[in-house]
């Protein structure tokens, strides 16, 4: 189909939208038996036709009437087909558009009637249904003889009409609106953007890029998580075919990162690509940038993003663009913080985002790889096999019980020079209790169960220097270790403490509770990590949580939309209560609290699974995860490294730094 003198249908397959068809011709076949009931209601049996075609068909058994059942669906799907084939083909009609939907079903159904119905059954089954009455019966019997007092032939032919129409009816619409939610798009160049009816996008030319442009709303996502995606999904849903509005996102990385499984990520239980989506497998009706954000200005509503142009290793130069906007949605989550403790930033791991995890995951290995190698010089070897996780919250625990599994089934299968005595896995953890998020003796279960997996736990300390060889901590401990993972707490991105907004004393943005930044209620949002959203309940914020960003993400579109409708009365308040807590803590062992109900051991352990897995964006990831999953239980753990070109460097003596010194040993027996 062309328009605007280019060809504007853009991922069509043919395959996908033939399969729509199919599904309305096969509920079309269900539904044109409803008006059956005027024949049944006349006296006529009218499964004596499913026996005909049964018959015609050459099945004189008790089957029959299923052969014929059969026989009719297959014929009105196979007739749906080819008239959907032909009108895709030929481009008369396109069912993007509801009433093309109808005027197709409707067509299709007097296709069938007239090519199928009138000659088939006038001439074929008619003869067939006399004789197995008429068989059945003491007297002749003919179908359109009186059967009863309420026979009416006329009111038959009617009745024959309005199954066909039904079935018409039911195929338009089904394929129609599946065309409209999975089908094609329709693409505008200039902005970058699709609609999935062809209507919607003829009426963007003219408005938009007509003589007399449309003035624009424009809607500004910053952020790619859980909290920016659930706001995009719903206002892509509501404006879908609005061309007043404009709506952009803006992300660091082009894909959206399911966090709650990193761990299983840097241990190599669940396989990279499978936790992540592209972003623009989202925006089908919004922009995306791949970006980093130079400034928000909230008072001229603009927001300045910068890229890098070539290389990512030795770029051209730099380029800024500026973003306008009528309404912000901040939702930039959370980056690591280390709380000013000397040296932490540079020396330890973090697990925040897929490289943090593929790099943790890299070096966990090379100290195994290094350990067995080195395995006779005992302190060298002790220092390699010390891990150290900094953080007793649901992050550190998940993660310290995850690369403990991983390190002592590795070293099981693999490093035969190493044994699990050997390795020291030690959590840190500043408060008196480990996952402080739980009740006491949840927190006194995961503590058992971690202890009981090997895992060292030091409670009531702090860690107050990290370097490149030890950890300290405050009572005077010193580990010396070349793995510090830090799990020790989030901060708001640096940029967002620059605004000209309320924000509390960890930097996040002040909101109220229709998630509005105070001081720029009508044109600016926040909501996840960085937002700052008093719990009514118990005056205190919400925790920065992926259920908490999702349902503040619902509500944050919900609000937009009918401000931007006029109905600001019918703006709604984030009013959320946690519906549980979940972690894992190792060894197909959980602990969670699950509305009111407290789990742990393998319950947990599964309730954990079966949400996250639930919560995967798209079908594709749930059946990869879930592969992942099944594969772990059977075989052993993938230790395979993959190296980085700058590993690769720094393995390489040659052009590694020559003031290291080198010693020579033996280590064949």
């Amino acid at each position: 189909m062309k328009g605007s003198g280019t060809e504007i249908r853009v991922d069509f397959s043919l395959k996908r939208e033939v399969f729509f068809v199919v599904i309305g011709a096969m509920l079309g076949a269900v539904s044109m038996l409803i008006p059956t009931i005027f024949e049944v209601g006349m006296g006529l049996p009218y499964y004596v036709t499913w026996v005909a075609f049964g018959h015609v068909v050459g099945v004189y058994t008790s089957n029959a009437a299923y052969a014929g059942i059969a026989i009719h669906t297959i014929t009105a799907i196979s007739i749906g087909i080819v008239i959907g084939v032909f009108l895709y083909k030929t481009g008369i009609l396109n069912i993007s558009k509801l009433s093309n939907g109808l005027i197709y079903g409707l067509f299709a159904g007097t296709v069938v009637l007239i090519v199928f119905f009138i000659p088939v059954y006038m001439l074929i089954l008619q003869p067939e249904i006399n004789r197995i009455l008429n068989a059945s019966m003491p007297e002749d019997y003919d179908e359109y003889a009186t059967t009863s007092s309420h026979y009416n032939f006329p009111l038959v032919i009617v009745s024959y009409i309005i199954m066909h129409l039904v079935f018409g009816i039911a195929v338009g619409v089904t394929s129609s609106t599946l065309s409209i939610r999975f089908g094609s798009r329709y693409r505008c160049k200039k902005c970058d953007i699709s609609f999935s009816r062809i209507d919607s996008y003829q009426k963007h030319v003219q408005l938009v890029h007509g003589e007399k442009p449309l003035q624009l709303i424009h809607i500004l996502i910053l952020g790619g998580g859980f909290a920016g995606i659930e706001v995009l999904r719903q206002l892509q849903s509501a404006f879908q075919n609005d061309i007043r509005i404009d709506i952009t996102l803006v992300s660091r990385d082009n894909f959206f990162l399911f966090t709650p499984m990193l761990p299983e990520i840097s241990s190599g239980m669940i396989e990279t690509r499978h936790i992540v989506t592209p972003l623009r497998a989202f925006c089908n009706r919004a922009k995306f940038y791949e970006t980093q954000i130079e400034s928000i200005d909230l008072e001229n509503k603009k927001v300045v993003i910068t890229h890098r142009i070539g290389k990512l290793t030795n770029p051209l130069e730099w380029r800024n663009h500026i973003l306008k906007y009528d309404h912000l949605v901040i939702a930039l989550g959370s980056e690591t913080n280390f709380y000013g403790i000397s040296g932490a930033s540079k020396q330890a791991f973090t697990l925040k985002s897929l490289g943090d995890a593929i790099i943790l995951r890299n070096h966990v290995i090379n100290m195994l790889e290094q350990a067995d190698i080195e395995h006779e010089d005992l302190h060298l070897r002790n220092k390699l096999l010390t891990f150290v996780v900094v953080g007793g919250g649901f992050s550190g625990v998940e993660i310290v019980g995850e690369l403990n599994d991983f390190i002592v089934d590795s070293i099981k299968y693999f490093y035969h020079n190493l044994q699990k005595s050997f390795v020291r896995v030690i959590l840190v953890n500043a408060g008196g209790r480990i996952l402080p998020e739980v009740t006491e003796d949840l927190s006194d279960f995961a503590l058992k169960i971690i202890r009981k997996n090997g895992v060292e736990v030091i409670l009531n300390a702090r860690v107050i220097e990290v370097n490149s060889e030890t950890v300290k901590l405050n009572e005077g401990t010193t580990f010396t270790t070349q793995t510090v993972v830090w799990a020790g707490g989030g901060k708001p991105h640096n940029l967002l403490s620059t605004l000209s907004c309320e924000h509390d004393k960890s930097d996040r943005i002040m909101t109220n509770n229709y998630l509005e930044v105070s001081g720029h209620v009508d044109s600016a949002m926040a909501v996840g990590d960085c937002a700052c959203i008093t719990d009514p309940r118990t005056g205190k914020p919400y925790p920065p949580t992926a259920q908490h960003a999702l349902r503040q993400g619902k509500i944050a579109a919900k609000n937009l939309i009918v401000k931007i409708n006029g109905q600001e009365s019918n703006k709604e308040s984030f009013n959320y209560k946690t519906k549980g807590v979940m972690t894992l803590i190792g060894k197909r062992n959980g602990v969670g609290i699950i509305l009111g109900h407290k789990v742990h051991g393998f319950v947990a352990w599964w309730f954990w699974r079966s949400y996250y897995l639930s919560n995967l964006p798209t079908v594709e990831k749930k059946l990869r995860v879930s592969v992942d999953w099944m594969i772990d239980l059977f075989f052993k753990r993938d230790v395979t490294r993959l190296k980085t070109s700058t590993e690769e460097n720094a393995f390489n003596p040659a052009v590694s730094d020559s003031s290291f010194t080198s010693q020579t040993k033996s280590i064949q027996k």
